[in-house]
Parts: C-alpha cells; structure tokens; sequence
C-alpha cells in the first residue's frame, strides 16, 4: 500500500519505492504513528447455535454468559490456549470475554432480512450515525437526519443484546441503532401506485430544480434532480399520508418519486411517441448543450506515442500552448493549413484560445450520441464540457455506467488545498516548468529546487489542476481512474485478472494454500473483502513491479517466508529499509490477519486494510485514493494514497487490460465540482 507517510510537516523518505514502482510515489496513511499501531475495526459473527463466553482463553475459564447463533462483536483482540486454538477477545456486558475461534466467522456478517419494514429516525439530538457495521466502533459512513424514513433491508445483534438494523446508504450497506428507530410495517409500494400510460409531465418548479426521491413523500432519500422546465414520462402515481400525489418516473434505473405539485402534465399519444422516435434519429451540429435530443460531433485521439505539440496557430512556427498525452481525446471544431498544405486541427485549448494539433497525429471520429444518452447525462448532472468525452466512451462501450459525484464545493478551493506544499509531487524526468516555485519548494537565490522523498519534487498549481480536472481523462486509458473498486462478480472473474497479471510474475507461480494460481486467490480475496479483484491485481503489481521484488519473494535474508504485496509499513527508518521495515511488520502478530506467512494471508490482509481504509471512506477509486474529494473541502489534500500527482492515471491504465472488450461492464464515479473552468485544464508548455 505505502512506504511512507505524510504527518504535518513530517515526512518519511521512500527511496526505495522510487526506485521500483514505475513513476509513482506512495504516501498512504499509514498503519504506523509513534511506534503504535493502528488497526480497522472487525467484527465477528456467531456460527454455533449456542457459543459460551469465558472468562479467559480456554474452556477451563468461568462461563460469563452465551451469544447465540449470528450475533456480532467487536475482536478487541486474540489468545492462544494451552493447546493453540485462537480465541476472541471482546467486551461481554461491560466485562473482557473470550470465544473461541473455532465457531466464530470474520470474514462477512449475516443479518437476518427484512421485508415490508420501514424505520424512522427517532433521535433526540439531530441526527443518527449511520456505521459500516453494527457497532459503535465501527467506522461511520454519515447520518440520517432526525425524523428521517428508510427501508429497512435486515437486522442484526451485537454482544450486548441491541439491534443494528441494515439499510442502503450511498451504494454501501450502513448500520443503525435500534435503540433510535421507530419501525413500521408497509406494504410493497408498487402495490398502491396506479399505473398512468400516455402522459408527460413537465417541472415547474419556483426554483431551478425538483428533487426526485426513492419514496413518495419529503422524508425518503434523494435519489437527485431533474431541471426546471425538464420534461419526463410519468409511469404512475401513488398519494403520500398528506392526500398529496406523487408522480413515478423511471430515473436512473430506479422507481423515482416528484411531486405532483410541482409537475405540470400533458398526454401523449402513440403517434406523438413515433415522432418523437423520428426526430431524435436527426443529429444535431452542437457538440455541447443540455438538450436531450442527438448530438453528433468529431473526435480527435492524440496517436504520437511522445505526445502532440498545441500550437497556436497552424503551423510549427507558431508559439507552443501545452503537450497533449498519447491517448488524449479533444472535441475537433474546424481545420486549417499550413504554407505547405498540411491540415491542422482546431480545438478550444481554453474559453479565450484555439489550439491547433497536426492531424498526421490524430485519429478523428464522428460520434453520434442518441437521445436517450443525452437525457442521461442531463439528468446525471454533468456539465456540458464533460459530455464529448463520455459521448465517445459510451459509444464504444454502451455497457458502461458513467455517474456524476457532485462534491459541493468549490473547483477553486479544491485546487489550494490540493496544492499545500508536498502534498503532490512530480518526478525528477517530468519537464522543470512542471514543478512549484513557490516557497519551501524553489531557492530563488541559489536557483534550486527542493527535493521531496528522494528524487520528486513539488508541482505547480497548473498540473495538479490538469491531473485533477477529470475532463482529461474521459478517454479510453483515462476512464479507469475514475472506475469503482467494490467487488461485482458480473465484471471480474479469473479471467480479467488473468489479463492483467499475465505479463507479471504472478502469472507462473502457484501461491500454494489451496489455489491454483494468483488469479483465483485474487478473486476470492475480492469477494471476501468486497475489493475489486482486478483492482488488487493491478495495485500489486504498481508496488511491486511487473517482475516482483524483494517484498514477495519469500526468500530475504532474516524474514524468509515472510511477504508483503501491498508494502504496508514498508518505509525506511533510521535503523531499516524500506524493505526490512515492510517484512518486519509482515512478520508480527497483530491486525489484518498477521503474520503474513504466505501469499494469501498478505494479499487477503492488504486486501482488508485497503478496503476498511480506503474503499469503505468513499476513496473507492484511484482518483479518490489519490485526490480524497468525497469527505467534504476539509479532508481535500489529507489521507491521500500516494504524493505523485500523476499517480491515478497511472495505476488506471494497468486494470485497462481487464476491460478491454467493448462488451464489458464497469461503474465510473466521475467528481463534479462547482464554478469549474468552462474547459479542461492544461499542463504548462
């Protein structure tokens, strides 16, 4: 995961990694701070029907009482008896108990489902801690609003006898109280919605937009918005406790909810539908704007494997703008040529320039969007300077799901706090106009700058604005940065693993402990953790290397047997390298399934960390990993996975090998951040 951390001022050296891990820094949090260790909360669960708690490790201890079959606890720790059978420490009715290991599962937690149930949050202050399991150490994914309704998916017991009841929350699996719940048995909603055919309702709402929501009535959660003025087709309609109508809509496939008192309606008939079908099989020539009909535009694709020069004009002679990247996708508005006859590409370098690319560098193509995409991307919320790029993914790719992430600050504030010194960094080969002349990171006297973990140095605001502005990215290698790292069974198997680990050295090795190959450990770590296989595999081989390291190779002198795949705790100290410092701590007792004396117990153990700490804190892809944009303005630029600014992009374009069929599904959570700049950001010339 990391070789080294970053701590106020502080700063750990990672030569090491500098040396071995392509072009990318790491500066994880860490699991170290002070010599302590700090370990993510698991939970356990009851397997036997009947399982004694003891007043120590070993069934010769008092009994203090029973947990019965699937009730949960907190491991507060482990202690082997006499014999070598782990048991369970935890907290049992205020006192320190212990269970044995033999009939406890950690690796998921069961509840018991719930149907027709609905809760209400009866807080007496505002709101209600929603939790990543049932219990209150358990990390908190936010909170419910008192009064508040939800459905209730299933429920759970901890060791002191409460409730936790599940629910969704934010597509993850959240945990409440029963102590702060009201519940209430309904009936399936479908049930009472009337079904409502030809008719078309139209917003006209007081102010810009109609919320939609997941039930009919103000309490159910906001499933997003539709526009003022927007049109949509109404499917039924359903009265809320207050007589008041709601209107259903098909809304990012989900049932959604508006009321009927700001929806003005018409009908419809079968023929107004064919024309409708007529008109949006025309193309329009707008290559922006946020009409729902067809969009048809060019595309140009950088092929210069070096990168393309911007000009700005066309011509060599002309001033440079920036360098376009291999791969880059821009929105090609004319032409013109040069004094020999060459054609040149124009495209809006910014709001106020032109550049101009040689198209003896650039494949264009002419996309066309459907309607239906178009009323998808406007109800998704995405601003018009985001949609060419996901015109042309979806073209290619029509199985992808692009969502928009709406962060809810500032593009301006983003950037300063990304920009605090060290926070991003950029490699000594990178061209010196890359890197910060602000103080701390520039000697205007001497003209030198300052070195930050060995060998990087700090970036200027202008390219960690382009590496954070995602509207550089929405092409095919970009994509992945902004992919979802939780585990879907429909979109990764061995068989996308396998494509991204056959040119590694975990493509001929046997990891032993029961699998045939890296590949099927991966998979069933992924499912275990609920972490994208393909992620893992591609994260395993950004640490250690296409060709492995001394880290997992079992073989270093004074750790033999011993393993790291993700380098956790792997820094250098003044009395260890990076390498001894990682198989030292691969080597303890301890959280995340330590000692990792086999492959599988440090993927599995890496796997779990990345998940409790990463993937479970909304940093479920590699551009929240790197840029922590989901947890509000304030955590912008802290627990940040790695210090190369570029770092995303890179580790995006290693899990591409797994999703390199047009056919293949995946999910991409694309930030959106308020007042942006009307186009994409550049990097300096």
């Amino acid at each position: 995961m990391s070789t080294q951390r970053i701590s106020g001022a502080k700063r750990l050296s990672a030569v090491f990694i500098a040396a071995i891990m392509l072009t990318t820094v790491f500066a994880a949090l860490p699991l170290t701070d002070q010599g302590k260790v700090y370990a993510a909360t698991q939970m356990a669960q009851v397997t036997a029907t009947t399982l004694n708690v003891r007043s120590g490790a070993g069934t010769k201890y008092s009994k203090l009482g029973t947990l019965s079959k699937n009730q949960v606890f907190v491991i507060k720790g482990t202690k082997k008896d006499s014999s070598g059978v782990k048991w369970y420490k935890l907290t049992y009715k205020s006192k320190t108990g212990y269970v044995s290991s033999k009939y406890v599962n950690i690796n998921s937690i069961t509840a018991t489902s719930v149907s027709n149930t609905t809760g209400k949050v009866n807080t007496s202050s505002s709101s209600l801690i929603v939790r990543s399991g049932p219990s209150t150490s358990c990390s908190k994914l936010g909170s419910l609003a008192s009064k508040k309704t939800f459905t209730i998916k299933g429920k759970v017991k901890d060791s002191s006898g409460t409730w936790w009841y599940t629910l969704s929350y934010n597509s993850k699996t959240g945990y409440v109280s029963s102590k702060y719940v009201t519940t209430s048995t309904t009936s399936s909603s479908s049930s009472s919605v009337t079904a409502v055919s030809n008719t078309t309702g139209t917003v006209n709402t007081p102010s810009s937009t109609l919320i939609v929501r997941s039930g009919p009535g103000t309490s159910y959660s906001k499933l997003g918005s539709l526009a003022n003025g927007k049109t949509f087709t109404i499917k039924g309609k359903i009265k809320d406790s207050s007589g008041t109508w709601w209107y259903t809509l098909s809304y990012n496939s989900k049932t959604g909810y508006v009321s009927s008192k700001y929806v003005t309606t018409s009908t419809t008939s079968s023929s107004s539908s064919s024309s409708s079908s007529s008109s949006s099989s025309s193309s329009s020539s707008s290559s922006s704007g946020s009409s729902s009909s067809s969009v048809t535009f060019k595309m140009g694709t950088i092929t210069a494997s070096s990168g393309l020069n911007v000009r700005s004009g066309a011509g060599t002679s002309y001033s440079k703008l920036t360098t376009l990247a291999y791969g880059t996708a821009v929105t090609i508005t004319g032409s013109a040529k040069d004094s020999s006859g060459k054609t040149w590409y124009k495209y809006a370098y910014s709001s106020s320039k032109t550049g101009y690319i040689c198209s003896d560098y650039v494949t264009v193509k002419t996309v066309t969007s459907d309607s239906e995409f178009e009323a998808y991307l406007t109800a998704q919320g995405f601003p018009d300077s985001y949609k060419n790029g996901l015109r042309l993914l979806h073209a290619s790719h029509p199985n992808w799901v692009f969502k928009a992430v709406k962060v809810g600050y500032t593009w301006s504030k983003a950037l300063s706090a990304e920009s605090k010194l060290g926070v991003n960094l950029v490699s000594s080969s990178s061209p010196t106009s890359y890197r910060s002349t602000a103080s701390g990171s520039y000697n205007s006297t001497t003209k030198t700058w300052t070195k930050f973990d060995g060998s990087w140095y700090a970036a200027n605001s202008t390219v960690i604005a382009y590496y954070m502005d995602p509207r550089n990215f929405l092409t095919e290698s970009g994509i992945y940065q902004f992919m979802t790292h939780t585990y879907d069974s429909s979109s990764q198997s061995t068989t996308t693993v396998n494509s991204i680990i056959k040119s590694s050295f975990m493509a001929s090795k046997s990891p032993g402990s029961g699998y045939s190959s890296y590949a099927s450990l991966l998979v069933a770590v992924g499912k275990k953790t609920g972490v994208n296989p393909n992620v893992l595999a591609a994260m395993i081989i950004q640490e250690q290397g296409w060709n492995g390291s001394s880290l997992v190779s079992g073989t270093y002198s004074g750790y033999k047997g011993y393993y790291n795949f993700f380098n956790i705790g792997a820094y250098t100290t003044s009395t260890m390298t990076a390498v001894q410092r990682g198989l030292w701590y691969a080597s303890q007792s301890g959280s995340y399934s330590r000692p990792w004396n086999s492959p599988y117990k440090s993927i599995y153990g890496g796997a779990l960390y990345y998940a409790n700490n990463y993937v479970s804190n909304n940093q479920d892809s590699y551009y929240t990993k790197k840029f922590n944009v989901k947890n509000g303005v304030s955590k912008v630029g802290t627990h940040q996975y790695m210090t190369n600014v570029a770092g995303a992009a890179s580790e995006g374009s290693i899990v591409k090998l797994a999703y390199s069929s047009s056919s293949s599904s995946a999910v991409f959570e694309i930030p959106v951040y308020d007042s942006m700049p009307s186009t994409a950001c550049q990097l300096p010339s």
